[in-house]
Formats: C-alpha cells, structure tokens, sequence
C-alpha cells in the first residue's frame, strides 16, 4: 500500500535506517521524490548510489532531517534538481529485473 501512496508526496522519508537496514528507496524514487534515511543503509546499493549523487540523503539524527527537510522544502531549484537526478537514476536501470534473469539463466 506504501508504494501506492508515494504519488502524492512530494518527499519520502525512509523508514528502517536507524535499525537493521531501510526499507526499498526505489518505491518513492519512481515517483522523483527526494528520499531521506537513516544511516544503516550500507546493505543498499541503491542508497549509495543515490547519496552519491545527491539524490538521497542519509541523516543520523533530528537535526538533520530538518536540515535537508527544510532546504527540500525552501529551495525550489534544489529540490527540481534533486528530483531530476533521482528520475534520471531510475530510468537508467529500468530493465535491472530482465538482466538478471537473463544472466541466471544463462549459468543452465
């Protein structure tokens, strides 16, 4: 039902950071929102990968998600320019399912 609800928001706050590990970041970055966790994320390569180019953020306490919650929220260039690159991200590893199915049954 989360993945559902994502179309409507404007910035998705990922839960499980501060645990194990987050939950799927791909769900809210389909829809190009900004997304915020906390910092056990390190299990996910999506997460790096969106941290990396700015199109994720990882914070550690309160302070910080108002940081990035604010600017997000304020900034109108950041935050269209955070949104494309996340929407950039997803469209370019569109097909990920296909190629590794392909390449599991290709080891047959």
């Amino acid at each position: 039902m989360l993945s559902s609800l994502y179309q409507y928001g404007d910035i998705a706050f990922i839960g499980g950071g501060f645990g194990a590990g987050i939950h799927n970041t791909l769900e809210a970055a389909a829809f190009g929102l900004p997304v915020i966790f906390g910092p056990n994320y390190n299990k996910f390569k999506e997460a790096h990968d969106l941290v990396a180019m700015k199109a994720g953020f990882s914070i550690a306490d309160e302070k910080q998600l108002k940081g990035i919650t604010d600017t997000l929220i304020t900034d109108a260039a950041f935050y269209n320019n955070t949104s494309k690159k996340i929407q950039t991200y997803v469209k370019e590893h569109i097909g990920a399912t296909k190629a590794i199915i392909d390449q599991i049954t290709s080891l047959r």
